[in-house]
């Protein structure tokens, strides 16, 4: 996983001015294995929104970037794309942008249960990595590394 880790920060790197210069925000790299694919996915936005066709004008001159490089073994698929409305908050911008939004936070509960949490996230703590929620009923805090997942979810 720290190998990961370490090959998602030398795409943002090299990834994140390039998207700059077209007038997008780089909001994620991310370097996963699904079953027996190895994924690359760059995932970036603007204020207004990115379609279609601005993924396949970026996609060309990132897939050429990456072909350049040595650092990456074995890519199956280079997903070029949106990070989408229900976003994964990972990095630590994501979530200072993302206070006073909606989100949904998954959770290992007792017997391994997983619980998902839907509340407006009020507050995050970068040196603590610890967050906190509003719920309908009640205000939770918790530490991003005893999370599974925490996306944006719909107002």
């Amino acid at each position: 996983m720290e190998k990961n880790k370490n090959i998602e920060e030398k795409v943002r790197v090299l990834v994140e001015p390039l998207l700059r210069e077209a007038g997008f925000e780089l909001w994620d790299v991310l370097f996963e294995k699904e079953g027996a694919m190895n994924y690359l996915r760059i995932l970036f936005d603007k204020d207004s929104g990115i379609n279609d066709e601005e993924c396949v004008l970026m996609t060309a001159p990132i897939n050429e970037l990456m072909d350049e490089q040595d650092f990456i073994k074995h890519v199956d698929i280079l997903d070029v794309g949106s990070p989408g409305l229900m976003r994964r908050l990972r990095r630590p911008e994501h979530f200072e942008q993302s206070v006073g939004k909606p989100i949904r936070l998954m959770k290992r509960g007792d017997g391994g249960k997983i619980n998902v949490i839907y509340g407006r996230l009020t507050s995050y703590n970068r040196e603590t990595g610890q967050i906190t929620l509003k719920t309908d009923s009640e205000t939770i805090t918790s530490s991003i590394k005893n999370c599974i997942k925490i996306n944006l979810d719909f107002e």
